[in-house]
Formats: structure tokens, C-alpha cells, sequence
């Protein structure tokens, strides 16, 4: 008598691709970034022109990339944190939850770190710091995130 051992082999990142499907499809997505109306300058610029023209650069500001470096830091880690989150028993909206949070924390941290390139000498003595994206704190206190429910 044969006995048939072939046990279909399961592809890790299968099984990944499914949960994140079914977490897409059940509870939204999360969104992290800038939102309009988060946070007005005094010159009464939105937080969110403020971000974008700071990472995109503009005529006058130099372009500063973070969202996509920190995005790119952040995306393993979170998935996998999640993953393992639900899997270890923590609810899904649970779960989606720490990831918005880690995920800001990536955003902030990138903020933060970025030294290149730096302010004009001219910049760094009107504000006292040569952090190039942080002057009064506010854009990386607005990081926020939030959840999409489901289409």
C-alpha cells in the first residue's frame, strides 16, 4: 500500500498576499501622510502644500525627498508587524492600527534625519537650526494616518 505524502508546498508570499487582500477587502486600507485642514501655518499655507513642496522641491526649495525613502524603510517592516500581529491573535482593526502608527513613525523619524541638502547659512540663522525640514515642528507633528474602509 502507497501512501501519498505530497503536501502542496505553500509560498510565503502567497499566504501574505492573500491576508493582505482579505484585511483590503474587510477593514480598508491606511493611509499615511499630510490631510488637508491637519494643520494652517500663520502665512496660511495647509501642512500639506508645506510637505509636498518640501519633498517635491520648488523654485525656491530645494527638493528634500522623505515620503518615498521613509515609505520604502517602513513597508517590509509594517507588513510583517501586522502579519505577525493578527497571527499572534491581535485583532485585524487592531493591527491596522499599529501599522498607521509605525508608519508615522517611519514618516517622522525620515523628517527628522534628512540633512541633505542643507538650509542656506541665511535659513539656519533666521531659524536657528540647519534641520532642513524642521523649523517650528509642526509639518512632523502632522503626520497622521488613517483608515480607508472598504470600496
Amino acid at each position: 500500500m502507497d501512501i501519498n505524502t505530497n503536501t502542496p508546498k505553500v509560498n510565503k508570499n502567497d499566504l501574505l498576499d492573500a491576508m493582505l487582500q482579505k484585511l483590503k477587502l474587510q477593514f480598508g486600507t491606511v493611509e499615511v501622510g499630510f490631510f488637508k485642514g491637519t494643520h494652517t501655518y500663520p502665512n496660511g499655507k495647509d501642512v500639506t502644500t508645506v510637505a509636498r513642496d518640501n519633498d517635491q522641491g520648488t523654485k525656491r526649495i530645494p527638493e528634500r525627498p522623505f515620503m518615498i525613502p521613509a515609505g520604502n524603510k517602513a513597508a517590509n517592516k509594517t507588513i510583517n508587524i501586522t502579519v505577525g500581529s493578527i497571527a499572534g491573535g491581535m485583532d485585524e482593526s487592531q493591527a491596522l492600527s499599529k501599522a498607521g502608527e509605525l508608519f508615522v513613525g517611519f514618516i517622522q523619524k525620515e523628517i527628522t534625519n534628512l540633512k541633505e541638502p542643507p538650509n542656506a547659512e541665511s535659513t539656519i540663522l533666521k531659524k536657528g537650526s540647519s534641520n532642513p525640514l524642521i523649523d517650528t515642528g509642526d509639518m512632523r507633528k502632522s503626520v497622521k494616518w488613517k483608515l480607508r474602509p472598504p470600496k
